[in-house]
Order: C-alpha cells, then structure tokens, then sequence
C-alpha cells in the first residue's frame, strides 16, 4: 500500500503548510502538483503484483493502469488550479487536502477485491467531491451543486450498498472472488438477481447512466472548473474501473441478467446526452451532456467479450482523460478572464488565443470521434468489442449518435473560428498552468490517436491475466 501511504502522508503535509505558512498558496498549490506528479512517474514505473488483507486488496494490472489515470487527472487538475481557482485563502489548504483525499478514495476503489473496501473507497471519493463542488461558498449555483450532489449522491450510495447487501444474503460473502466462484457452482436466484440490478442503479449515479444523470448538468456548471474536469474525469474512470470489476468480472456468468440492461441503458444514455446538448448555450452544460453521452459510449463496451470490451473500456478511458482535460483547460483558460462560460464568449475565439482555439478544436473533434484523435480509435475499438457479441444494433446507435453530436460540437466551432468579435472581449492571457495543461493535452490526443498500438496492447494485456 505504498502509493496510498504515500498520498495519505501527502495530505497530512499540506495540511501542517496550511497551518505553519503564512503566504502557502503558491506553496501548497506547487506542493500537490508536484507530489501528484512524482506519485504518477513512480507508479507507471514501478509496476508491481501482490495481494494484502487475504485478497481484499490486490495490486495487479487493472489497479496500476487504473492509478495512472487517476493520477493524471489529478496532476493536470492541480495544474488548471494554479491562480484560476477563486477561493479565500485560507481555504488554499482545505482544497488541496481535499482534492487529494478524493484521490486517496479512488485508489483504494481500483485496488479493491472485497465489496465494502469498494464501497468505503466510493465513498471517501464521493463525499470529497461533495465539498469541493461546494467549496465557493459565496456562489449560489456552487452551493446549489453540492447540495444536488450530496442529496442524490446519497440516495444512489443507500440503493448501492442495499444491493450489496442482498448479493452477501444470497452468496455469504463480499469477496470479489468467492462471490464468482459461489455463482459458478450456483443457479441464481431473485434475491441475487434483485443485489445485482441495484448495484448496477448505484453505480449508473458515479457514471452519469440515465436515468441516474439528473445531477451531472447542475454539478458541471455551479462546481469550480478545475473540479468539474476532475470529476468529468478521474471520478468517471474509478466509476468505470469499479463497475468492471464487479459487473464484467465477478458477475460475469450472470451477464444474461446485467447486459440486456447495460445494452439498453447504454442506447438511452448516449441520446439523451446528445440531443438535450443540442441546446445548451452554456459551454459546461453543452459538456456535461457530453458526458452523459461520453458514458453512453464506454457502457458499449461493456457488452462486448469479457477480454475485448474491458480491453476498450480501458483505452476509451485513457483517450476521454486527456481529451475532456483539454477541453475543460480551455473553458478555464477563457473563464478566468470572461469569468463566465456563455457560448458567444467563444466567438472570435481563433483570433484572440489561438492555442485556446486549437485545443478545444482537437477535443471536441476527438469526443465526436473524428481521425486521426485519440476518440475515433477509443470509438472504434468499444464498436468493435460490441460487434464481436452480435450487439449490431448497438452499434447503429453508437454511430448514429457521434453523428448527432459533430452538430453541437461544430456549433462551439463555428463561434471560434467563423464570428469574430474581437473588439468586444478583453485580451486573454493565459497562466502558466493552463498553458502547460493545453500543450499537454494536445500531444496526447494526437499521440493516442496516430499511435495507438502500445495501448491497445497493454489493456489486452492487462484483460487476459484478470481472467486467467
């Protein structure tokens, strides 16, 4: 446990820097980012194998890839922090302790084979975003998203764990593997079936599934931006990497039951999200129907063979991190000189900072799924895995629906690169952070998408032993 031992001593810093520093917001801020980094290099290199609290905990291949999107969120996330988060300063300490404690949460969530060490690590993330979407306190619409997000997050969080409370009932144990070796020997019964449908409710709330999605517009616009990126994206990710390892593999010769459900769910997911984005003239909700369409995509993928839809459940991850990152640094880079997120702010855009232009241009074309971005090879390979299990008309729809949404995204194209409003907005200047964020980005959608082959074959690595 030495990442998480690492991060947990982590916070305990920088909450000793807040109370002993005075001027700490550089500090604190370049301390996180820095750790942040530094964790992510240590554990992308030292890769590892190994069980602790007989089986509860595991390293393994699913738990370090997990970690390294984790922890490129959260770097970058630190990153978009930098002098754009418009917080008191005595709360500098709060926000970063905070923002790693949610850290802490996923890690152990990724890691975990036991279903109350999940459903702990679940909680630790969730309640910690719970205060940071509400940390500008003086904000209405912040107060009203953590509100909105606590109250259903709550409900989501009861109707999760009375789910794991009827697969206990029925199989004796939360363990990961007992519990797959109990439905390999064992029929199903209602009361099984009935803890495998609520858990799967529980968890569509952490993926933005419909109808689980109310709360993802509201939480995307009213939370500081730096928070709505991380939790478009680390938060999603340890959603995913959890309902894979319950569903895809624990349940997985209960498929008969979740799939059919999955498959539907999937469908409704991502055209809802896509048309409802239609409409949208603020930038963040226009993203955060995005999302939910985004999701939409990645539960394709669940449908698939066990070994080719974790496999491109996995990489669409690594593509949706960097790419939803770069469209998020975008949004801070403009807002923190506009101090607003309206569509027609982005007029002229081109002109005014081009670099901001071209970002956003390669994230949304990416998130439509056009070559050669890192989205078209995350699409294709979900589409792919879909195909092998006979799910064609999944895949119309999946098609259909990137269709829908190049329209909404060529809107948010169309202001920056056609209307030009230059002489009513004022110059824009971007910080360090968000500069570094942008280039960033930009090299990993088109290195993902122009060579994808290493992490293709890492995630089907990374598959075949979680089932051997």
């Amino acid at each position: 446990m030495l990442d998480e031992l690492m991060t947990a001593g982590a916070i305990v810093i920088i909450l000793l820097l807040d109370f002993m520093i005075k001027e700490k917001k550089g500090i604190i801020a370049g301390f996180y980012t820095l750790f942040t980094l530094a964790l992510l290099g240590f554990v992308a290199y030292y890769k590892r194998d190994g069980i602790l609290f007989l089986g509860a905990y595991v390293y393994d291949g699913l738990s370090w890839f997990s970690k390294i999107i984790i922890l490129a969120g959260a770097f970058l996330t630190g990153l978009l922090s930098i002098n754009t988060i418009k917080i008191n300063k005595k709360y500098i300490g709060a926000y970063y302790a905070i923002l790693l404690s949610s850290v802490l949460g996923m890690m152990v969530l990724v890691s975990s084979k036991e279903l109350i060490t999940m459903y702990v690590g679940l909680e630790t993330t969730t309640i910690s975003l719970y205060a940071l979407t509400a940390i500008y306190k003086k904000d209405d619409f912040s107060l009203e998203a953590g509100i909105k997000y606590l109250v259903l997050g709550v409900i989501s969080s009861a109707v999760l764990l009375y789910g794991i409370s009827l697969v206990y009932a029925s199989t004796g144990s939360t363990s990961l593997e007992r519990i797959m070796s109990f439905t390999g020997t064992n029929g199903s019964n209602a009361l099984f079936i009935t803890g495998v449908i609520m858990m799967l409710l529980g968890m569509g709330f952490k993926l933005s599934m419909v109808p689980m999605h109310v709360w993802t517009p509201d939480v995307y616009q009213g939370a500081p931006t730096p928070i709505t990126a991380f939790i478009s994206v680390a938060s999603k990710a340890a959603g995913f990497i959890f309902a894979l390892r319950v569903l895809s593999y624990t349940f997985v010769k209960f498929s008969f039951i979740w799939v059919p459900i999955v498959s539907i769910l999937a469908s409704l997911t991502m055209t809802i999200g896509n048309l409802v984005a239609i409409h949208q003239k603020n930038v963040k909700r226009l993203l955060a129907y995005s999302t939910i369409s985004q999701a939409g995509y990645i539960l394709v993928g669940f449908v698939g063979a066990s070994v080719e839809g974790m496999s491109s459940v996995l990489f669409y991850l690594v593509a949706y991190t960097v790419t939803n990152m770069a469209a998020f640094a975008v949004i801070i880079g403009l807002s923190n000189i506009t101090s607003s997120d309206e569509l027609d702010d982005y007029s002229g855009l081109a002109q005014r900072e081009p670099l901001l232009a071209l970002t956003f241009l390669l994230a949304l074309l990416s998130l439509a799924g056009i070559p050669p971005l890192a989205g078209f090879v995350g699409k294709f390979y979900l589409f792919y895995a879909a195909m092998q299990k006979g799910y064609l008309w999944l895949v119309i729809a999946g098609a259909l629906n990137s269709t829908i949404s190049l329209y909404y995204y060529l809107l948010v194209l169309k202001h920056m690169y056609i209307f030009d409003r230059t002489k009513e907005y004022p110059k824009i200047k971007l910080t360090f952070g968000v500069r570094v964020a942008l280039l960033l980005t930009i090299a990993a959608i088109l290195l993902i998408g122009i060579f994808p082959f290493y992490f293709v074959d890492k995630t089907i690595e990374i598959s075949q032993r979680l089932f051997m």
